[in-house]
């Protein structure tokens, strides 16, 4: 992510309070100009964010890491839930980049039509992930 996104997150966190619904920050967005997609992304960053907090500090995510975007084959793929969870996935570091992509491909072939958030946990849930984080590491084949 560049520094262009940790502004605009750093921005968001101070605009909004954690409890702040998602879709108040999704309407201030949209009248932003961001589109759907982007706007999806943007609520599940900050909410994976606003997840690592501790007291009064705030972690701001490192620029090293990456902002993921839904290819063409997968737009309309996923559900706006399903596809947040998995990027608070990993950004709270549960699924690291190529675990990720494997997850997302791996979804794409298991199921057929829209992939929704139980679905989507079913199938995690099915190699020993949980959404409180896997219980032992757990290798994705």
């Amino acid at each position: 992510m560049d520094d262009r996104w940790a502004d605009l997150l750093a921005n968001l966190s101070e605009l909004f309070a954690a409890d702040t619904n998602d879709d108040v920050v999704a309407t201030y967005l949209s009248g932003e100009g961001y589109d759907r997609g982007q706007i999806g992304e943007i609520v599940a960053r900050l909410r994976a964010d606003r997840g690592s907090l501790a007291g009064a500090e705030r972690h701001i995510i490192p620029a090293f890491m990456t902002f993921r975007v839904m290819g063409p084959h997968e737009r309309g793929r996923f559900a706006p839930d399903a596809w947040g969870h998995l990027l608070s996935l990993n950004g709270s570091g549960i699924l690291n980049g190529a675990e990720l992509e494997h997850v997302i491909d791996r979804a794409m072939a298991q199921f057929d039509g829209r992939i929704a958030l139980d679905d989507l946990r079913a199938m995690l849930e099915g190699v020993g992930f949980e959404d409180s984080g896997p219980a032992d590491h757990v290798t994705l084949h």
